[in-house]
């Protein structure tokens, strides 16, 4: 709980986060342990890798997760990052399942892969792609955060920002090339982008009865992205899931009002969401 405190609390506002970040990097191990899962860190990266080792990286979300992948499972990880979730995946799906893990970041994938060789025991099959979920294929332009490898974007936040071109494949093409029909769990992180990756994978989502989709729901960041969260949430509905609010604990809590909950996300504000069919 202090932990929390003085990383989400004391140490956010911009005069001292500078100085946070600089004493975050010298601290970092080059690994830690997440339940059974091991995931290799990122020395670069204060923030996602901070959050991990100080254990306040995505509870909620790491809670859902962890309670609704089982065994035999195809679980997707899109925006992997380090690979937090493929990790726990590989854990949870065992070698009967099966996990695709996509990072466009060049550097941000190198480490995905020392995460996946780490937990490489489980036997469960994995593939890391060094390629972006987006609604067709082709190339895009990412913007690279220098202090936040999880905030890396698909259109420039501002003029500093570095970038680099990297490959773009639809869900849809990429599951049909290696002979996957259906997928059980899908996790989306993509900074705006969630609407793109949605639009790649339309198929999949009806081949796949039984898929619950956690995805973040940055109502600016669609937007910039360009995309919509009014279009976003019209998109899983159409492919006949229930939308609901991942709230404390990894519970759900029924979406009822879109207008309210965008309304509700001004700014740098968001949520994440899942997805399901009624069971």
């Amino acid at each position: 709980m202090w932990a929390e405190f003085i990383y989400c609390r004391l140490l956010r506002p911009w005069p001292l986060r500078p100085l946070a970040n600089s004493v975050i990097r010298a601290l970092l191990p080059p690994r830690i342990r997440l339940g059974p899962a091991t995931v290799v860190l990122n020395p670069r990266d204060p923030v996602v890798s901070g959050a991990l080792t100080l254990r306040v990286y995505e509870r909620d979300e790491i809670q859902f997760f962890r309670n609704h992948c089982a065994a035999g499972m195809t679980v997707v990880d899109i925006g992997a990052n380090v690979g937090c979730y493929t990790a726990l995946a590989m854990h949870a799906v065992g070698p009967s399942g099966r996990v695709v893990a996509l990072e466009p970041d060049p550097e941000s994938f190198r480490y995905l892969e020392n995460t996946v060789d780490a937990n490489a025991s489980t036997g469960a099959p994995v593939e890391c792609l060094n390629a972006a979920a987006a609604a067709a294929r082709g190339t895009l332009r990412l913007y690279l955060s220098s202090d936040n490898r999880g905030d890396n974007r698909v259109y420039a936040p501002d003029k500093g920002w570095p970038s680099v071109e990297v490959a773009a494949e639809t869900v849809d093409d990429l599951l049909e090339a290696r002979g996957i029909n259906q997928v059980h769990f899908v996790k989306i992180d993509v900074q705006g982008a969630e609407g793109a990756v949605l639009a790649g994978m339309a198929r999949t989502l009806a081949q796949s009865p039984r898929v619950v989709v956690l995805t973040e729901f940055w109502p600016q960041g669609l937007r910039l992205a360009g995309s919509s969260p009014e279009a976003m949430l019209a998109t899983l509905r159409a492919a006949g899931l229930n939308v609901h609010q991942l709230a404390r604990g990894g519970t759900l809590k029924p979406l009822r009002d879109d207008e309210e909950l965008i309304a509700s996300l001004p700014g740098r504000c968001y949520t994440n969401l899942v997805a399901r069919r009624s069971p």
